[in-house]
């Protein structure tokens, strides 16, 4: 899999969490919840213009594909699953960052993955102190 491939992925992988966090914020069961789902939309969203930005840089075309996970957190009844499944979703993230070849990467896009990274590894802590 190409740097390009893996940046696609995880665009589509943002872009289903900008989805699912605008749903959740809107039906969030109290005020703090809502403030903590818009917080990660905005996360996501902000990792969503930086892929894009690094995908141009190298001359790709970003896809336009949400990931499918926005739909399966979305379908499930209750806040308590769809965080449950939105920690999974972060895993998820952090994990395929952590594939990427080192040697792959330039300073840049080094140091967004690893932003990309802490932030995604801070949002499963707080999310995690919300279904404990």
């Amino acid at each position: 899999m190409t740097l390009i491939d893996r940046m696609q992925e995880l665009l589509e992988a943002e872009r289903a969490g900008v989805k699912c966090l605008d749903v959740m914020a809107d039906h969030a069961s109290d005020m703090a919840r809502k403030e903590l789902f818009t917080l990660f939309r905005n996360d996501e969203g902000k990792f969503c213009a930086g892929l894009f930005r690094l995908l141009q840089a190298h001359g790709a075309v970003p896809t336009k594909n949400v990931g499918a996970f926005a739909d399966k957190v979305i379908a499930l009844p209750t806040e308590a699953e769809q965080v449950a499944l939105l920690i999974k979703g972060q895993a998820w993230v952090v994990r395929k960052i952590g594939e990427i070849p080192p040697g792959e990467m330039n300073g840049e896009e080094k140091a967004f993955f690893a932003d990309m990274r802490d932030v995604h590894v801070v949002n499963i802590e707080k999310c995690k102190k919300y279904i404990s």
